[in-house]
């Protein structure tokens, strides 16, 4: 299930991959100030304890601890102002709503409408053992979700192989294709 802020605005084809996928996404409106979020998926609710009644207009930093996130968010801000870069990836310390913290693995990919960036697209993944290699890690934690998505893929004929980049990647490359 997905949750967006107008549902009568989202395209079908992107209701369906937030509604489908085992992957927390999100979506923020780059067009408005603060890039707040306007989309969220049920496993973006599971994984934060959030509710979207609870997100929705809100920009994602209510995630971060008391104190802020700490030089990651330079790198997040300048990924958003610099227009010649479409992906961006971050390890960013988070809270879910217990209070619980967790490191998050964000991949951030701006998507086009009629060839204007309007939207971003976050993949988060939560990283559970730091002492496990990441690969490793992802590899093991989405092989659920890669079989998902390649379901939901081989639909338009595409092949999805490999590992949580690949995933997060994917999922872009759809989400920007059912905007089209």
């Amino acid at each position: 299930m997905g949750f967006f802020a107008d549902s009568t605005a989202t395209p079908d084809g992107l209701s369906q991959l937030f509604a489908k996928s085992g992957v927390s996404l999100t979506l923020a409106d780059y067009t408005r100030e603060d890039c707040p979020l306007v989309a969220a998926n049920q496993a973006f609710c599971d994984l934060s304890g959030y509710a979207a009644q609870e997100f929705i207009g809100r920009n994602c930093r209510f995630l971060q601890p008391e104190g802020g996130a700490g030089p990651v968010r330079k790198r997040m801000r300048d990924f958003i102002g610099d227009s010649t870069v479409a992906d961006g990836r971050f390890v960013i310390p988070n809270e879910k709503k217990d209070g619980t913290p967790f490191l998050n693995l964000v991949y951030m990919s701006k998507l086009k409408f009629k060839g204007e960036v309007s939207l971003i697209l976050g993949s988060q993944f939560q990283i559970k053992d730091v002492t496990m290699s990441s690969a490793d890690l992802y590899d093991r934690a989405l092989r659920d979700d890669l079989r998902k998505l390649n379901q939901l893929t081989n639909e338009n004929n595409w092949g999805v192989f490999g590992s949580f980049e690949a995933l997060a990647s994917s999922h872009a490359i759809l989400a920007q294709l059912r905007l089209e």
